[in-house]
């Protein structure tokens, strides 16, 4: 190929790659190396020690990365070695030139080579198509909900309401008091407390979402505290429901000055758990007392419908920026059929890089 595909060396090409990472992203590129040292280098799934972080070079310059991440993929009981495709980018000055096809076919080779079972990733406009044309399989689209906390923002931005945003705001807020009033009476013997990492005995909470859920990543202990406590520089709120002492279930969230958010990073447990209103009569307290307008959530069918119908969620009218769900196969063991079906997953922000892409605030 006319610009050669390699490894990264961090000590030679990491500024580099923060300056493509920034003629893409602008001032929203990730430009931690500790960041991407801990989730490539240093990720504790790499196959035979060796990471997935791959860029192309014009002499000195880096102009297109795609890169994998090993994850661990449970599918009816089956593990299985998974990879996000992630910080797939190609400098403007050099698109059109057959680089992402070739950086494609690449990091596929290379998994293979390694042991990597399945490809996935969420893929935005811009590389849907490639990886369509390229063969890979889309499974289905992936959406978002979210529960408001404050609309006063979202009215005024019509313009029929917004003489009435200030008033239609308090009206709401006067109804959803009730709604969270309701919320906590449904606790019931289950307590909740914000703890700032992942504790251990997530080992026994993961036992019960294992045996739940048919297709996820593995959400042990092992997982968690490589994904959530070792992220350098990490921010985020750990909710841990207990019944009488025993822990049930987890929430994980963090939440963003730039837009008065909370993202619901992950969640670990039964998926229509009894401990959720405990969990996220904690989490919406948190965010009243922190002026936070929303909260967003996106973890596919099995869990979106749930918080739709039981605490105030809904459907985010706009599509996602990373919406299309894909899967290159590389084990045939792996059924294709079962893969397809929404039912079958469940996933969060907390994997691929939609919140990697998130500064710590």
């Amino acid at each position: 190929m006319k610009y050669p595909i390699s490894q990264i060396d961090f000590h030679q090409d990491f500024a580099s790659f923060v300056e493509l990472s920034q003629q893409i992203y602008g001032e929203k590129a990730v430009t931690d190396e500790a960041m991407y040292r801990w989730l490539f280098a240093n990720n504790r799934y790499n196959p035979q020690g060796t990471h997935f972080f791959h860029i192309a070079k014009d002499g000195e310059r880096v102009v297109a990365s795609d890169c994998l991440l090993p994850v661990p993929l449970v599918i009816h009981g089956q593990r299985f070695l998974a990879a996000w495709s992630v910080k797939t980018m190609t400098h403007p000055s050099y698109q059109r030139q057959g680089i992402f096809k070739a950086m494609t076919e690449y990091n596929i080779s290379r998994a293979r080579e390694l042991g990597i079972d399945l490809i996935l990733g969420f893929a935005n406009a811009n590389s849907f198509p490639g990886y369509k044309k390229f063969g890979w399989d889309i499974l289905f689209e992936r959406r978002a909900v979210v529960r408001p906390l404050d609309i006063k923002r979202s009215l005024a931005k019509r313009k029929l309401f917004k003489p009435f945003a200030l008033i239609g705001n308090t009206l709401y807020q006067a109804y959803d008091r009730k709604r969270i009033s309701a919320l906590r009476k449904k606790t019931g013997e289950f307590s909740a407390e914000i703890l700032p990492a992942a504790p251990d005995c997530i080992q026994e909470i993961w036992a019960k979402m294992e045996a739940a859920v048919p297709m996820l990543i593995e959400r042990d202990w092992a997982y968690l505290n490589w994904r959530y406590n070792q992220r350098p520089r990490q921010d985020y709120k750990f909710v841990l429901a207990r019944e009488e002492g025993k822990p049930e279930a987890m929430l994980i969230f963090r939440t963003s000055a730039v837009n008065s958010s909370c993202i619901i990073i992950d969640y670990i447990g039964a998926p229509k758990s009894r401990a959720l209103p405990a969990l996220f009569s904690k989490t919406i307290d948190y965010c009243l007392q922190k002026d936070i307008r929303y909260l967003i959530n996106s973890s596919s069918i099995l869990f979106d419908n749930h918080l739709i119908k039981n605490f105030g969620f809904k459907h985010l009218a706009a599509p996602m920026a990373n919406n299309m769900f894909i899967a290159c196969r590389l084990n045939d063991a792996i059924d294709l059929d079962s893969l397809h079906e929404e039912t079958n997953w469940f996933f969060s922000y907390g994997d691929s890089e939609l919140d990697i892409d998130l500064q710590p605030s």
